[in-house]
């Protein structure tokens, strides 16, 4: 593996990209920075075969997964073979070879739960160690001890036996002879914490022939040593009988397995899937871990397996060979479009219709790109020829096309202002804000905008370089950034106790208003350390979760509480349309005032029918009013008792006709109040033989006006004798 050169970033929205690799424009096959190692190159791949790639390294992943998993399931045995000391360093071997390796996948979340798992182990193994000591202690030098001559361990007991024998009437009060006895009962005891069932079994008989070799015990009673032995033998024969049980069933589990992987790997030879090599190696790697089978199956298994692993072999053979030969063949065609894109490049000048040109070059380039693997050795010398052109290409076109010129100035200053956004964070003093807003600034990277290789590539050395200098001064102030970090976890719990005191409240809409608040204090608080982080935000959400889920519940009650009201105001509704129709109008709206009063008191409806509801009730009420209006009017017209005996035309045009009248009568008021003031106007003017023209205007006008309120007066008794004319027909 080699370290992913500065200048190689994703800038091309073209090629493959997902949580954890990208493909580079120069057919690199990237692995993403995490917490545990940085950016790296795993692969050169030909774009149009990243998918396929992508299979094979993420089945690579699977297979360390399941490495891990295996580690962690033997961490029993391990910890018998050395101890913690021993786990600790192979775990850390292990950790190496996973970080070390091509794969794909969630390297932190694998690696992560695996310490996890681990630590868990190694301090529950330190908390029994202490009990267990002894008892372990002689277990293990007993297993580790190699398997003496019976005769020769006999003879050891029996010295032993002798010596603690020589002091027994002094120490225990017993015979010699008793004291014999008891020593072969003890020896009993000591051996069915052994494990080596062979090595037991001839104790045990070394022990019976002792016994019958032993001396006339006289008086005393041997029986409860008798008993005891051939109780002890009896555990030790039902331990043994269990331990081979468990052995065999474990032979017949693993043939129950090995059985499954050769019948997948059977199916990949009969559907002839020669490609499958990743798959036929990780049958090979589980058909390897399993061990022990049943004697009389072992040699027939692997003779199976190994014939359809060597068919399997021969056909990739075959494989590799045709590969070898399409790759040699996808050369050519590559050079070949290689020559088109210069000849194409070569005929371009300022005069060049651009838009027409990108997309014949675009096309070109997709012909390259959709050719296939191309030979190892030659990939890399296909592809920087390849970017070359696509240079001189774009080159040329920002010296001759404005609009493109424009765009990747646009784009330019876009990666400039986040080179000096990012260098500016160098010299920041909240460590754990900074960091967050380098992530941020990587990903707005990515959304700023391409620009010609040679230009990004500059450009991405700056920013680059910028955020290594800050990664760099972030290493070298842990400290700090562990104290800010702390800081930031204090504010959190702080936010976590408010949304605590805050998810029994039952006031919805300010309870909903103060919990966004905390939200986006919570965003503002800055990073907090990464092994708190999930915790501290499960609390956090936990408590909004909790209100909210009591919100929807109340408001699924008021949802059901509002179907009710419509309800009720449907069947209010029903009552006031009745009324539209109503024989008395006046009645009906003596009987739809309370209606309406139940209406408006039935509370709030479902929001999709507030506003259909309330037009029809609307509706329903105008029309109720406008009879009642009219017929309020024709009672002031005829009288109430004269109402039915009159047509409603006719009704109306009597109510014309006396607003006709009205108006008369007013103008008619207004006139003869105005020529009384005219004629008391004509005692200003004194006796005089002469003529006065002005007295001759006043009395000229007293005239008009005694001949025109003498004309309305007329008017006004014509009006009322078409009313009474009406009155008298209907009568």
């Amino acid at each position: 593996m080699s370290e992913v050169n500065k200048s190689t970033q994703p800038n091309s929205t073209d090629h493959f990209e997902n949580k954890f690799v990208y493909l580079s424009d120069d057919g690199e096959l990237i692995l993403k920075k995490t917490s545990l190692f940085d950016e790296r190159v795993i692969a050169s791949v030909d774009p149009e075969q990243v998918d396929e790639k992508i299979v094979d390294l993420q089945n690579s992943f699977e297979d360390l997964e399941q490495k891990v998993t295996n580690f962690v399931d033997q961490l029993q045995e391990d910890s018998a073979d050395g101890g913690k000391g021993n786990i600790r360093s192979q775990f850390e071997k292990l950790k190496r070879d996973v970080l070390e390796a091509d794969a794909v996948g969630d390297f932190e979340a694998l690696i992560t739960g695996a310490e996890e798992k681990v630590e868990q182990f190694l301090l529950s193994l330190e908390e029994s160690e202490q009990a267990a000591d002894d008892s372990a202690e002689q277990e293990t030098d007993d297993a580790a001890e190699e398997k003496p001559d019976t005769s020769a361990k006999h003879s050891a007991a029996a010295d032993e036996e002798s010596a603690e024998s020589e002091g027994g009437d002094e120490e225990s009060g017993l015979s010699e002879e008793e004291e014999y006895y008891k020593q072969l009962a003890d020896k009993a005891e000591q051996l069915v914490n052994v494990s080596d069932w062979a090595y037991v079994a001839m104790e045990f008989d070394t022990i019976d022939t002792s016994w019958g070799e032993g001396p006339d015990p006289g008086d005393a009673d041997i029986t409860p040593y008798r008993e005891k032995i051939d109780r002890l033998r009896n555990e030790f024969e039902e331990k043994k009988r269990a331990h081979y049980e468990e052995q065999k069933r474990k032979r017949e589990e693993n043939l129950e397995k090995k059985k499954k992987i050769l019948s997948s790997l059977q199916e990949i030879v009969d559907e002839e899937k020669w490609t499958a090599t990743r798959e036929v190696g990780k049958l090979k790697g589980r058909w390897d871990r399993i061990k022990a089978v049943p004697a009389e199956a072992a040699d027939e298994l692997e003779k199976s397996f190994s014939q359809l692993l060597g068919t399997f072999d021969d056909h990739k053979v075959d494989r590799l060979v045709k590969k070898k030969q399409k790759e040699e063949d996808n050369l050519t065609g590559k050079l070949v479009i290689l020559e088109k894109m210069e000849k194409f490049v070569e005929g371009l000048d300022e005069s060049s219709n651009w838009k027409e040109m990108e997309n014949d070059f675009e096309k070109l380039a997709k012909q390259f790109r959709k050719i296939g693997r191309v030979p190892a050795e030659k990939n890399q010398e296909v592809w920087s020829e390849y970017h070359k052109l696509q240079d001189t290409f774009h080159s040329m076109r920002f010296k001759h096309d404005k609009g493109y010129r424009n765009r990747i100035e646009k784009h330019l200053g876009r990666k400039k202002k986040l080179i000096d956004e990012a260098e500016a964070l160098i010299d920041a003093e909240d460590l754990a804000d900074a960091a967050r807003k380098v992530n941020k600034l990587h990903r707005r990277w990515k959304k700023a905008g391409n620009l010609p290789q040679k230009d990004e590539n500059e450009m991405w050395d700056r920013f680059k370089a910028a955020t290594d200098a800050f990664n760099e001064k972030k290493s070298e102030n842990i400290d700090l950034l562990r104290e800010q970090e702390q800081k930031n976890l204090e504010e959190k719990h702080a936010l976590i106790e408010k949304a605590e005191e805050l998810k029994e409240s039952e006031d919805w809409e300010q309870t909903h208003k103060d919990l966004q608040k905390l939200m986006d204090q919570w965003k503002q608080a800055g990073p907090v350390p990464k092994r708190t982080s999930g915790k501290i935000w499960k609390k956090f959400k936990g408590a909004m979760d909790h209100f909210y889920d009591r919100r929807r519940e109340h408001f699924k009650e008021v949802k059901e509480e509002r179907k009710d009201n419509l309800k009720e105001k449907e069947e209010v509704l029903d009552k006031l349309r009745a009324l539209k129709d109503h024989e008395d109008p006046i009645e009906a709206v003596n009987i739809a005032k309370p209606l309406q009063t139940e209406f408006k008191k039935a509370g709030y409806v479902p929001i999709k029918h507030k506003n259909r509801m309330w037009k029809e009730y609307r509706e329903i009420c105008d029309v109720i009013y406008d009879r009642f209006r009219a017929a309020k009017a024709a009672v002031d017209v005829v009288g109430r008792e004269n109402v039915e005996n009159f047509s409603i035309d006719d009704i109306a045009d009597i109510r014309k006709l006396k607003s006709k009248a009205t108006s008369l009568q007013k103008q008619i008021s207004k006139m003869e109040q105005e020529l009384i003031q005219k004629k008391e106007s004509l005692s200003y003017f004194k006796p005089s033989g002469k003529s006065n023209p002005l007295l001759d205007d006043v009395k000229k006008k007293i005239e008009e006006s005694e001949q025109e309120i003498a004309s309305k007066e007329e008017e006004l008794a014509e009006i009322e004798k078409k009313i009474d004319l009406i009155k008298k027909d209907d009568g």
